[in-house]
């Protein structure tokens, strides 16, 4: 008995891409381009739960043994909060709840490599070294935590609530923004403080961003405005660009502030294009030469603007890419001409989002127990800690696939002015779509119905009328014998064969006396 019990261990522990068929893997197709969410399914405390409850075991669970880990212990208790890749790209860091506590991952093991416990939960954080060697985290009680490969190293507090952070490593400068009308700058080479820097239009910040090849730092606030400092002289913006129209701050939107508040920004590899995302959620492109945008796009939602990240397929500018985020959709469009290129839609609120560096993967950090991981082929192959991804593509091709928006009726927003749903914007019930909405067709004719409720009792009349002409028939019916249409005449040999031999066997009686034939 120990032989078969040692062979299920063996086949249960191995690696999950032996496994047979692509059942653990869900396959999203949206415009003849597949996304594969490597995170589906039950996070592994889940599984151990509801095998307590259900009191089996797990050994023979098909779901359990083809689930999907590509990094162990990627998951949180509750959710997930912020996400970075260290610059070498051989470590990821994720911030999450509860209780709070950061988790550090690294590549070459698959698997976690420490786990560090928080006072509160992480507002932002960055790598300050290339390696997981140093971090700064900025932490909600308003303090700023320094961490070294050690573990925790020191702790300061900046004046105001920040909700933004970053880092300039020519010289040295932690920036740091939030609800004030100006940034707070930290000197980590001295270890002092330096003379803030005075926000002209903006009143509070909602990101800043260094550009990575300029002495730059730009920062996004209110009244769709973003400032733009240099480093070496910050008495005065360099430069103010309006990214959000003045309309826009009439539109509805669901973060609870106005439409044309900035609230993500980004700059790409190379420092000469400008992204930035408002809370109506449209995101704009800018070439930083011009003030006028190349390319936007509307995530059609009235969500605001999470995440605004640089993705590059290779050193073409046709290759730069957009990837933009709100709370319950990622999109990934051509930065020159806003074409898409890949969209993913998730059943939990989004928090961030980041991009695995010259590769097709990318992470999401949201209010679930486990981190989103996508791997999208046509954005680029896979990382090299997990190439054996590009290897089973095809077979996963040959497995199931989720079709989007089967079942829906598509609509446009007067369709729903006139059916009076147009508060449905935004919700679970209207998924967006070119210029209208998916909406379920059962939603659909119920609000039909409501609008016109006269409606069914002509559909039950013409219904009435049809089974009436149906039931309906001539007066005089014309029985016509069965015809054969296939040897016809040897059908009819076998009948007059049929008749002769009826005729012999009858009775004189049926034969007609002495007058049949003998």
């Amino acid at each position: 008995g120990a032989r078969p019990r040692r062979l299920a261990r063996v086949e249960l522990g191995r690696p999950w891409w032996h496994c047979s068929g692509a059942a653990a893997m869900q396959v999203t197709e949206f415009n003849d381009v597949k996304v594969y969410d490597l995170s589906a399914g039950k996070s592994l405390p889940q599984f151990l739960e509801e095998a307590r409850k259900k009191q089996k075991t797990l050994r023979y669970d098909e779901d359990f043994r083809k689930r999907i880990d590509i990094i162990q212990d990627f998951e949180f208790n509750i959710a997930s909060g912020r996400i970075a890749v260290s610059p070498d790209g051989e470590y990821i860091a994720a911030s999450g709840m509860y209780p709070p506590e950061m988790r550090l991952f690294e590549m070459r093991e698959l698997g976690l490599k420490c786990s560090r416990g928080l006072n509160c939960e992480v507002v932002d954080f960055r790598f300050l070294s290339d390696d997981y060697r140093k971090l700064v985290f900025l932490m909600e009680d308003r303090t700023v935590e320094f961490h070294a490969q050690y573990g925790f190293h020191h702790r300061l507090r900046v004046p105001k609530a920040g909700r933004s952070l970053d880092y300039d490593p020519e010289s040295c400068t932690l920036l740091v923004g939030g609800s004030s009308s100006e940034v707070v700058r930290l000197d980590l080479e001295v270890g002092a403080f330096q003379t803030p820097i005075p926000l002209k239009t903006l009143e509070e910040v909602h990101q800043l961003v260094v550009n990575p090849t300029l002495p730059v730092v730009s920062c996004a606030g209110d009244s769709g405005i973003v400032e733009t400092f240099d480093l070496r002289d910050t008495s005065k913006p360099i430069k103010s660009l309006r990214v959000a129209d003045p309309e826009d701050a009439d539109l509805p939107t669901a973060a609870g502030i106005a439409g044309d508040h900035v609230t993500s920004c980004a700059y790409s590899p190379n420092g000469m294009f400008f992204a930035a995302g408002t809370a109506s959620g449209v995101v704009r492109v800018f070439d930083i030469r011009s003030s006028k945008p190349m390319s936007q796009r509307d995530h059609n939602n009235g969500f605001a603007i999470k995440t605004v990240t640089f993705h590059s397929k290779g050193s073409d500018f046709k290759d730069l890419m957009v990837g933009s985020a709100d709370k319950k959709s990622v999109k990934v469009w051509e930065a020159g001409t806003g074409k898409i290129a890949a969209s993913v839609e998730s059943k939990h609120t989004i928090n961030q989002l980041v991009f695995f560096p010259n590769s097709g993967m990318f992470f999401t950090a949201v209010d679930n127990q486990r981190i989103g991981v996508y791997f999208v082929p046509s954005l680029g192959l896979a990382p090299k800690w997990c190439s054996f991804l590009d290897s089973i593509t095809e077979e996963l091709e040959e497995g199931s696939k989720k079709e989007v928006f089967d079942d829906y009726h598509f609509v446009t927003t007067d369709e729903l002015e006139q059916m009076g749903a147009k508060e449905l914007i935004g919700s679970k019930f209207l998924q967006p779509y070119m210029h209208g909405y998916f909406m379920d067709h059962r939603l659909y004719a119920k609000l039909k119905a409501a609008m016109d409720p006269f409606r069914y009792e002509e559909f039950r009349k013409e219904r009435i009328r049809q089974k009436i002409e149906a039931k309906r028939t001539m007066r005089v019916r014309v029985k016509t014998g069965k015809k054969v249409g296939v040897n016809q005449s040897l059908h009819k040999k076998l009948e007059e064969e049929a008749e002769d031999g009826e005729f012999e066997g009858a009775s004189k009686k049926r034969r007609g006396g002495s007058n049949a034939p003998k």
